[in-house]
């Protein structure tokens, strides 16, 4: 019998169930209605499931290894390599547990949903393997799944990373055909695309913000040589002394040239190693494609995320996808990543759901996808709802313990829900004003220091929402309200971003708009 085998991405710091208070996200409160358990309905026959929790957590760290995490977090920030570990693992479930004609759902919410969209390309490119590249069986659940996984993540997802998809589109395509090839995940009607696909994907507010560029990329090389260099340069001198002492006292060796002559040796071997960490991490980033497009052609680039060139592509194979997305995000580094146009899609049968929905939200980026404290979210249930009941009322559609009816996500007993137009709207740049005031508020911080980092926040920008957008009804329930609380305070809801929108310009007195992006920034 086919089943659902579902993969739910987390935003980035978010590690749902790690402790036993914590604010959750969509991701992970929709993750628990629909995993088996003891405690769930859900049959094992009929649905599995598997949780990725975001980039940058820190679960299993303890004060050993916290210092390399954090180095590790660092390093990721910097390249954006971080989100591809969580790609192999999502993927690496999907080989585990799929088989022919079962369902895939990719839901994600930030970095997460770009996470599952990433996983979603990733299927369409290389399918899922069926054997090894000598013919025999695949060994499932074993160490060889994940290695396939970082093969296919490493040398064919990730060629181009950062540059424009065009570039190396052509390049991708062929390694993914070799790829299929060697593990036999071609589709049954043509060896030019995989044999899987995914039956859903879902997202909240997809952002990307990986890898970063120009300032911020020095102060983060910055912060990684003195996170490294500080510990061992005192651990070097203190080895060397060490040595030196002894030798003096044994052999009667002058202490100070000995010490000297240690701590330069150590230098040395300190600089060998860095050398040789940097070229594995070059080679790790060089991508190399061999007899193509001609015999003894060789290509070889440099991959490595640089904040661009997101990749915006749908597979028009693809059954069904959706994308919650917020109005009310300002910072810039929180830029939305919208699907493309799918071109030469199929046609679909009369009567079945749209292909590609994408709808805006009243909120910031965790008033859609979840995370704030339960009594402030109530705009976070409005997406949650819809989103469960887009995946439900689909034909065989996702499992969700509880559920009453396909496409009914309220009077759910394992997933209550309380939405409401007038919830409480949030504000991280203002929230980080507030963050920086309070920490430099102390009498022994000079004012100047003070005044330096109350000036420190995330840079501004609307989000640009098309004219003719699809915004969700409880919009039009927020903009009737004479007063909403939102980061500025009460008033009405007036968003700078839907200003020019079609359904929303004419509700805008003469200076409203204006007044609006002023306000959201005020708070």
């Amino acid at each position: 019998m086919p089943k659902n085998v579902v993969v739910f991405s987390d935003g980035t710091g978010q590690d749902g169930g790690a402790r036993p208070e914590q604010r959750l996200s969509n991701v992970y409160k929709l993750y628990r209605a629909c995993r088996v358990g003891p405690d769930s309905a859900v049959d094992p026959r009929e649905q599995v499931t598997f949780y990725d929790p975001g980039l940058g957590t820190d679960i299993g760290a303890t004060a050993m290894t916290a210092p390399v995490r954090f180095v590790q977090k660092l390093l990721a920030s910097m390249t954006g390599r971080g989100i591809t570990a969580n790609v192999a693992d999502c993927y690496a479930f999907i080989i585990n547990h799929y088989a022919p004609g079962d369902r895939i759902f990719l839901i994600g919410f930030s970095r997460g949903a770009y996470t599952v969209r990433c996983v979603a390309n990733l299927l369409t490119l290389c399918g899922v393997p069926t054997r090894m590249p000598d013919g025999a069986p695949l060994p499932l659940f074993r160490k060889a799944t994940r290695d396939i996984a970082r093969e296919a993540v490493d040398a064919v997802l990730e060629h181009g990373a950062g540059h424009p998809r065009e570039s190396y589109a052509a390049e991708r395509e062929e390694l993914a055909r070799r790829f299929r090839a060697r593990h036999g995940s071609n589709h049954v009607d043509s060896d030019r695309r995989s044999n899987v696909a995914p039956y859903f994907i879902g997202t909240f507010d997809t952002v990307a913000a990986l890898g970063v560029a120009g300032a911020k990329r020095s102060a983060i090389k910055a912060a990684v040589s003195a996170v490294v260099a500080i510990p061992l340069a005192f651990a070097s001198v203190l080895v060397a002394a060490t040595l030196a002492g002894l030798l003096h006292l044994v052999a009667g060796w002058p202490f100070w040239w000995t010490a000297l002559a240690l701590v330069l040796l150590e230098v040395g071997l300190l600089g060998w190693a860095a050398w040789r960490i940097l070229q594995a991490w070059r080679a790790s980033m060089t991508k190399t494609i061999r007899d193509f497009p001609n015999k003894g052609d060789v290509s070889t680039h440099l991959a490595e995320w640089k904040g661009a060139n997101f990749d915006r592509f749908l597979s028009a194979h693809v059954g069904y996808a959706r994308a919650a997305i917020a109005i009310d995000e300002r910072r810039k580094d929180f830029a939305r990543v919208p699907w493309g146009t799918v071109v030469d899609a199929p046609p679909r049968d009369p009567g079945l759901p749209e292909q590609l929905v994408q709808v805006w939200f009243a909120g910031n980026h965790s008033d859609i996808g979840g995370s704030y404290i339960e009594p402030e979210s109530r705009l976070s249930d409005i997406t949650l709802r819809w989103m469960i009941e887009e995946a439900t009322r689909l034909p065989e559609g996702l499992k969700v313990d509880g559920l009453r009816a396909p496409g009914d996500a309220m009077g759910n007993p394992r997933l209550r829900l309380f939405p409401r137009s007038d919830g409480v709207q949030h504000c991280e740049i203002a929230g980080m004003r507030d963050t920086i005031e309070e920490r430099t508020s102390a009498a022994f911080i000079p004012a100047w220091l003070r005044r330096r980092a109350r000036g420190k926040n995330w840079e501004e920008q609307d989000r640009e929402v098309p004219h003719d957008a699809v915004v969700h009804p409880t919009v039009d329930e927020r903009f009737a309200l004479p007063s909403v609380v939102q980061c500025a305070g009460s008033g009405p809801y007036r968003p700078g971003a839907l200003a020019n929108h079609g359904r929303f310009k004419g509700r805008y007195g003469a200076d409203e708009a204006g007044q609006a992006v002023g306000a959201e920034a005020a708070g």
